[in-house]
């Protein structure tokens, strides 16, 4: 489960940004949004969810792309870069200093029970610090540390007697790449020890950008299965929808499903690249009126909301069934904010500890008593237009405060600042 999440310059965010989903010990309210992960005090009571707000390229969608890019290099750093290749990272460009210097990012976790504390620094040429702490039964543990001697030019490597391993330890090292990060080397050369950090990356946290609410492959594969299908309709129609089935139809890919105004050059190498492949495609059936017969509905035919809940669907039951952590860019954008608030409300009464992050610009959660005072947070752009992070408790709020109208009033900040503009050229 996530503790928290920082990230220092990285794109519009220069000094270093955190984002919480401890409980707060002073609010008491709703109670069932938040859960207890274990009987460690060393882990705190986690809330289900935090919902993000602040007006257009005030950074929400840059901190939803640091999290995936922290993700990324864990899971992919030492598979798939090349030895000279750049890391895809940005730093803060609006400071001379902040150019030159490296971008951070660190999280804290639990997982199997253990919280574990992981972060690296970077630039666009190389890793230059590592570290992984550990908490076994509420002890610090520090597992290992890199750093990048400049002097030296090469990285040296702290190891504990916590970190097993013994001379395989330095043969990882010896073995990580600068653009790769020992993490990521270790994990693929089968450090054992290291296993729950990648269930961690890979399977728990799940990063959900906008434009992929129309990408349907999770849910499709759910559906090819009675049971699944079933779960996947009743959560459609707890929405409100009146769908009567799915049907999933498979393909195998022919040069003939590609359009004809292709190059050759083109053709070829796409059908180089799928040949063999399994195409899927979702068919909707709805019950005619008069007759009481089952249409047949193609994608295109289905509104942009039904497919964004349908492409989400296959995403929050995973969530609920693995106890995944999603993270969601705009989960408002295409959905309902009736259906926004189901979700979340579905979630907190969930007795699993799944956790949903997202970014909204629905300001009607802040009034419903979905939501406590602690899960709210806020981003705006400061005099330097530098994205600051802040939590709503910064502003010690009143039990039964008002929160939806102080935001649209500016008490809290993190909404624009809007000029007259002369259309017709006085």
């Amino acid at each position: 489960m996530l503790i928290q999440f920082s990230v220092e310059n990285y794109r519009s965010i220069r000094e270093k940004q955190t984002l919480s989903l401890a409980a707060s010990k002073y609010f008491k309210e709703l109670d069932g949004n938040a859960f207890k992960v274990s009987v460690s005090e060393q882990i705190p009571r986690l809330l289900h969810s935090s919902v993000l707000y602040g007006p257009n390229a005030s950074g929400k969608s840059t901190l939803i792309n640091a999290v995936d890019f922290m993700r990324e290099q864990v899971i992919h750093s030492a598979k798939e870069s090349q030895a000279n290749e750049a890391i895809d990272v940005v730093p803060f460009k609006l400071s001379a200093s902040s150019r030159t210097e490296d971008s951070e990012f660190e999280v804290a976790f639990v997982e199997s029970g253990v919280r574990y504390q992981y972060g690296f620094r970077c630039n666009r040429s190389r890793f230059t610090e590592e570290w992984l702490f550990a908490y076994p039964h509420g002890r610090t543990q520090k597992w290992f540390h890199r750093v990048f001697d400049a002097k030296a030019k090469t990285d040296k490597y702290r190891f504990s007697t916590h970190f097993a391993g013994g001379k395989k330890r330095l043969d990882w090292a010896d073995q990580t790449r600068p653009n790769a990060l020992y993490l990521s080397t270790a994990l693929q050369l089968n450090c054992e020890q290291l296993m729950p950090l990648l269930n961690w990356f890979q399977r728990r946290l799940r990063v959900i950008k906008a434009h992929q609410f129309q990408e349907l492959s999770v849910t499709m594969l759910k559906c090819r299965d009675t049971e699944g299908k079933q779960r996947v309709l009743d959560f459609m129609n707890s929405a409100g929808l009146s769908m009567n089935d799915i049907r999933i139809v498979t393909q195998t890919f022919s040069a003939a499903m590609l359009p004809n105004n292709l190059s050759a050059s083109l053709r070829d190498e796409l059908t180089q690249k799928m040949a063999g492949k399994e195409l899927m495609h979702a068919k909707f059936l709805h019950q005619e009126q008069d007759t009481g017969v089952p249409v047949e509905l193609d994608r295109d035919e289905e509104s942009d909301g039904t497919i964004a809940l349908f492409g989400f669907a296959g995403h929050w039951l995973d969530a609920i069934d693995e106890q995944r952590i999603l993270i969601v860019d705009e989960l408002d954008s295409s959905l309902h904010p009736l259906i926004v608030h189901h979700l979340v409300k579905l979630l907190h009464q969930d007795n699993r500890q799944a956790q949903l992050v997202f970014t909204t610009h629905d300001t009607t959660l802040l009034s419903q008593k979905i939501l406590r005072r602690d899960q709210v947070w806020f981003m705006e752009k400061d005099i330097n237009k530098a994205t600051q992070l802040y939590p709503l408790s910064d502003y010690s709020p009143r039990d039964n405060e008002a929160v939806e109208r102080g935001y649209l009033n500016g008490r809290y900040g993190g909404i624009p600042f809007l000029k007259d503009l002369d259309f017709y050229g006085q």
